[in-house]
């Protein structure tokens, strides 16, 4: 109790004796807490709440830090609307955080988080809680880089929970539910947004759309979604910063646009791209051949419609489909119909390269995965040979309904059909009745994989870079080789005599050394044996192995070296001198020539020697002096 009087004695001390700041003028960036907090208790039932994040929350709280549900989840919760996602937000580190739950994984690098798996494939993110933006920040290099550059690189210096709360994008997902005392915690009066429902930003909202360009899109997704309408002085900004979306990461924009489609609400998203100029920026490639295209807005919004209603009945669309949606209204008028039902085909249309003159540009600068820009082609190729149904042979319309994407390709066509009728309705019907007989999606994908792998293990590769059987295949076919060669060698031996068979490259045999030198002495010379170039395999011989000192003995390695080093210590013999070697420097003209070892180089010439005056060898193998 003193000690704690004490402290605060000194700090009331240093904080009169401090100089004050000079007073300087607000950055627009900075949003400061004016107010305390609105506490409302507003009790949720837990059975409304998912089991898992009232148990990571109960286990943070439990080690002494602070842990609320925040964001989208308590909002979706106040307005009776089931939460998509859990997130949390807490006083722990992300480091602090993995030591508590061993099935934490820590992401990000502008922004550290700590997602927590479960068994079901269900990830739960725990973020801590961020500081404001400061002076000392943007020195740093953690927060906007320059005046003009607001765009927020790195965001990894913690804070509080007030301060989390006010650097966040709108009012309606700032807020933070209390589970332990059952109340609702509101900073910037996000309760009163939700009354009135409009998206509003926090703070500056230029300033807030320039920091993360994403909250543009995000902004017009809470729209469209929750049914909202966007602030005036929100949407003003929005369109004043529309261009700063180029900034942002391709694969954000990307998701951002599979989550306007997968939201249920992709029209009501789509026509707010379109009215706020949002759609020119984030898809140009398409921006062009949609303006002023009347038909083709209509068309989409049809089909962007349709897309809502299957989600609601629980069948989402893929990210290729959705793709497709996005081009049939452009190639609709390429495949031929026509807005009065009629159909009338082009002979020799190349789908793929007309789908990839928009399709490859966008997914080149959005990163589309490669899978699902092959799902779109197919989708549309699928879509130009379906009408007219009359058309298609019998053997083509086995392999269509085998496709994977013909769910997809259905349910556009169904759609096209009820808007234009004609030639669309009676090519439907008849592939409706066709995709009845046909094997689920399942099977279709199961049967193409095995039919496909069929082929491709029909045999192996060339050039041995087969693997599994092919290595079986290899070893069977050496043993047999194998098998050959040692026949042959057989009747060799046989035919030639006992030292007639083939010499085998052994090191240490005698055996093979006299057979060798039996045919040399046969043929009328010594020729040049071949070195393998590596260390003996066969072992020392008897009469080596008993001048070797004993195997526990230190001199023991240096003894069993082919090359035995000099030493004054050594008791066993130094080895005997070359005597062909003295015997050539000294001119020795009776002396047999030696035998020469060859590199792997390659066979040394005949016409030549290596020593200097040495003439060369004559036919009968004997050396003749100059």
């Amino acid at each position: 109790m003193m000690l704690r009087r004490i402290r605060e004695l000194f700090a009331r001390k240093s904080a009169a004796s401090a100089s004050p700041e000079p007073k300087a003028a607000k950055d627009a960036r900075s949003v400061r807490v004016e107010r305390a907090p609105e506490v409302v208790h507003r009790p949720i039932p837990e059975a409304d709440l998912d089991p898992d994040a009232v148990k990571i929350i109960k286990r943070l709280t439990r080690f002494d830090h602070t842990a609320y549900l925040v964001g989208g989840c308590v909002r979706d919760l106040l307005l009776d609307r089931s939460p998509k996602d859990y997130d949390i937000g807490t006083s722990a580190t992300p480091r602090q955080v993995k030591r508590l739950f061993r099935n934490c994984r820590i992401i990000g690098r502008r922004f550290r988080l700590a997602h927590i798996y479960f068994h079901n494939r269900k990830v739960i993110e725990v973020a801590t809680f961020r500081a404001l933006d400061s002076d000392e920040v943007d020195e740093g290099g953690n927060g906007a880089a320059s005046d003009d550059d607001l765009l927020i690189r790195d965001d990894n210096v913690f804070g509080s929970s007030a301060e989390d709360a006010l650097r966040r994008d709108f009012t309606v997902n700032q807020l933070f539910y209390d589970l332990n005392n059952e109340t609702v915690i509101d900073h910037a009066d996000g309760l009163r947004d939700l009354k009135r429902r409009v998206v509003s930003a926090i703070g500056d909202p230029a300033t807030r759309f320039c920091e993360d360009p994403i909250r543009i899109l995000r902004a017009i997704k809470f729209a469209a979604r929750l049914d909202f309408e966007i602030e005036p002085a929100t949407y003003n900004a929005l369109i004043q910063t529309i261009n700063e979306l180029p900034k942002a990461a391709p694969p954000r924009i990307l998701e951002e646009i599979n989550r306007f489609c997968m939201g249920g609400a992709s029209r009501r998203s789509f026509e707010l791209l379109q009215e706020t100029g949002a759609f020119d920026v984030i898809l140009p490639e398409f921006a062009e051949a949609y303006k002023d295209d009347r038909e083709a807005w209509m068309m989409l919004f049809r089909l962007l419609e349709e897309i809502d209603n299957r989600l609601a009945d629980g069948k989402p669309t893929p990210t290729g489909a959705i793709f497709a949606v996005l081009l049939l209204p452009l190639l609709a008028r390429h495949f031929g119909w026509r807005e009065d039902g009629t159909v009338e085909p082009p002979k020799g249309l190349k789908v793929r390269e007309l789908a990839d003159q928009y399709l490859r540009p966008l997914a080149l600068r959005l990163r589309v995965a490669r899978r699902d820009q092959e799902y779109c082609r197919q989708t549309l190729m699928t879509l130009y040979r379906m009408a007219p149904a009359e058309r298609v042979r019998r053997q083509n319309r086995k392999s269509m309904v085998r496709r994977s994407c013909l769910i997809d390709a259905l349910w556009i066509l169904e759609t096209c059909a009820e808007m234009w009728g004609g030639e669309l309705t009676r090519s439907f019907e008849a592939w409706e009745d066709w995709a009845k007989d046909a094997p689920p999606p399942e099977e279709m994908e199961a049967s193409d994989q095995v039919e496909e792998g069929g082929r491709r293990r029909g045999g192996r590769r060339r050039g041995g870079r087969g693997r599994g059987r092919g290595r079986s295949g290899d070893r069977e076919r050496g043993a047999r080789d194998e098998g050959k060669g040692q026949e042959r060698d057989k009747g060799r031996g046989e035919g030639r005599g006992e030292g007639g068979g083939r010499r085998r490259r052994s090191g240490g045999g005698e055996r093979s050394r006299e057979n060798g030198d039996a045919r040399k002495s046969a043929r009328g010379g010594t020729k040049p044996r071949r070195s393998g170039g590596g260390r003996r395999r066969g072992g020392p011989t008897a009469e080596e192995a008993e001048n070797l000192p004993p195997v526990w003995d230190d001199r023991y390695f240096f003894a069993a070296l082919p090359t035995v080093p000099d030493s004054d210590e050594t008791s066993f013999p130094a080895p005997e001198p070359d005597k062909a070697s003295a015997s050539r420097r000294e001119g020795d003209e009776s002396g047999e020539r030696p035998r020469r070892r060859r590199s792997r180089g390659g066979r040394r010439r005949r016409g030549r020697s290596k020593a200097d005056g040495e003439a060369p060898r004559s036919g009968d193998g004997s050396d003749s002096d100059g």
